[in-house]
């Protein structure tokens, strides 16, 4: 299923799949990617939905990027895959823990969240490992900019990347958290389970 708001109703969009849709972004109206379950890659050229067959065959939860021709897709068994504007490519392991959201400053700066408190960072080179301050999964990540970075998981678990480190946030609750996101440093919204609804103070 998707869905597109045209300023007034949400209208369902065709597309030649039943596949479960875990995650969209896109780098100006007419080109967006979704991603899901059974490798679907599905891409918006300003007209129509077409689905791409994955070079891997994980389930994508999430996909994020810097322009038309770098985009991230992310999933099962620390799979990692970069479209190039002509195809999508198969990017090192990081890790063997499942990826549940990517997030992309520029193309020097990308970050992946998962299971186990999996955090990898793209430098433009290749993926390292961070050293994060949680073992809990993590669920979202976004960022204002390379230096303020968060990333938010179950039992509430927030940690934040300084540039440096990651250290541990207040989050107040035991809820599980879903997804970050925000407008700059100090105006950041994390939500969850049962309502939670979070704003960061900084």
């Amino acid at each position: 299923m998707i869905l597109k708001w045209d300023g007034t109703f949400w209208a369902a969009q065709a597309i030649s799949t039943t596949a479960a849709l875990y995650g969209i972004w896109g780098s100006d109206v007419n080109h967006i990617w979704a991603v899901g379950t059974s490798s679907v890659m599905a891409n918006w050229n300003g007209t129509t939905w077409a689905v791409h067959v994955s070079p891997v065959t994980p389930n994508f939860y999430s996909a994020g990027g810097t322009s038309a021709s770098n985009v991230w897709a992310v999933g099962d068994t620390g799979t990692i895959l970069n479209w190039n504007g002509t195809s999508w490519v198969n990017q090192t392991l990081v890790a063997s823990s499942w990826l549940h959201d990517v997030w992309a400053v520029d193309p020097n700066n990308v970050w992946a969240v998962g299971d186990l408190g999996k955090i990898a960072k793209w430098n433009g080179t290749a993926w390292v490992d961070q050293v994060g301050v949680t073992s809990q999964p993590l669920r979202g990540v976004w960022g204002s900019d390379a230096n303020n970075v968060w990333a938010v998981g179950k039992l509430g678990a927030i940690e934040k990347w300084n540039g440096t480190t990651w250290t541990v946030q207040a989050s107040g609750t035991t809820q599980t958290l879903w997804d970050v996101w925000g407008t700059g440093a100090s105006n950041v919204w994390a939500v969850g389970e049962s309502g939670t609804i979070l704003k960061y103070n900084p």
